[in-house]
């Protein structure tokens, strides 16, 4: 989902970088900012045991995405000596994430790293963590109440969604109708996707953004939406799907509508199916974080704040837009996804 100091240059950078010939050139990075389950083990050199295990706890575990933060988390635990678990439900729900925080907090460990479920919900069972002396880092979500976590590591996503906006609308060649399919309402980072979208296609007069659909995240849903509204709406010429389950849906119901190509799409983050489709060019191109790179940021975090020192409260990393033509290259291949732990 955002994920994520350097950000604001790096903004300003890519302001001055013309959307159209960026993305026909192969690469666009700006400034922004899932759970393979993995154990890493050790005593910190020099801490004398202060440093106690940290837990990932992913908003679901089989996400590329979350897959990956674990994998940059385990890494960066084993370079520095410190134990470091995932745990995580297979669902992405508020009730389940609740239960596996609660049961995280009672067994004391030095510091939890969590992608939220829901930034009200998640507020209390983070709560009891924090009261606990356990330090909170966040990783691609932020709590409304921001007194809890001690640090959260996001993308841009509402310059991810821009990006994703001026991209479609070169592809489209700036007219046409376009929409939206995102999981559910509620979520920060999605809104600020579907934000950054709404606002990239609205400075183009012969644009009309018709809107987001909701699948609750199921690839079903995404599919059925891509292809009702592609048959029924002659004027669409563009989809962006907000998230991994959201594109892969939408690239199979363009696909049984007959309207691949016809109809250009582009998404946000990456999976096996993913990089298939911008490999035979049924998917025009995707925002792409750099989850590995938040992993080890946030253990580096958690290390500092079982230290006591002072950790930056919003933190950033890159991000890149993959399209068929540059997903191979060097610039780009470092960011997709690697739920196997492999680089």
């Amino acid at each position: 989902m955002t994920h994520h100091q350097e950000n604001e240059s790096v903004k300003h950078m890519n302001r001055r970088i013309k959307i159209g010939s960026t993305v026909a050139a192969g690469l666009l990075i700006i400034s922004a900012v899932a759970g393979c389950s993995s154990t890493s083990t050790g005593t910190a050199a020099g801490t004398s045991g202060k440093i106690g295990k940290i837990v990932y706890i992913p908003g679901l575990t089989g996400n590329p995405f979350y897959s990956t933060v674990s994998c940059g988390a385990s890494g960066a635990a084993k370079k520095a000596g410190v134990d470091f678990a995932t745990q995580g439900s297979a669902t992405f729900d508020v009730a389940k994430q609740t239960e596996i925080v609660n049961a995280v907090v009672a067994s004391k460990p030095g510091a939890i790293m969590i992608s939220i479920t829901d930034p009200k919900a998640m507020i209390i069972p983070l709560t009891k963590a924090k009261e606990a002396g356990i330090p909170v880092i966040g990783i691609d979500g932020d709590l409304e109440d921001e007194s809890v976590m001690v640090s959260n590591i996001q993308a841009d996503g509402i310059a991810g969604g821009e990006l994703a906006g001026d991209a479609l609308a070169k592809l489209v060649g700036e007219k046409g109708s376009v929409m939206t399919i995102d999981n559910a309402t509620g979520s920060l980072v999605s809104k600020a996707r579907t934000d950054g979208f709404a606002k990239a296609i609205s400075k183009y007069p012969n644009m009309k953004f018709l809107g987001i659909q909701y699948s609750a995240n199921d690839t079903a849903k995404a599919a059925s939406f891509a292809s009702t509204v592609s048959t029924t709406n002659p004027d669409l010429v563009g989809i962006f799907s907000a998230e991994t389950n959201n594109t892969e849906g939408a690239i199979t119901g363009l696909r049984e509508a007959g309207k691949t190509g016809k109809v250009k799409l582009v998404g946000y983050d990456t999976s096996d199916p993913i990089i298939a489709a911008l490999a035979n060019k049924t998917l025009d191109g995707t925002v792409v974080q750099n989850p590995r790179g938040e992993g080890a940021l946030g253990v580096t975090s958690a290390i500092a704040a079982m230290k006591g020192e002072k950790v930056k409260r919003q933190q950033s990393a890159a991000q890149v837009f993959a399209t068929p033509e540059n997903y191979t290259t060097d610039n780009v291949k470092q960011y997709i996804y690697d739920a196997n732990c492999s680089a």
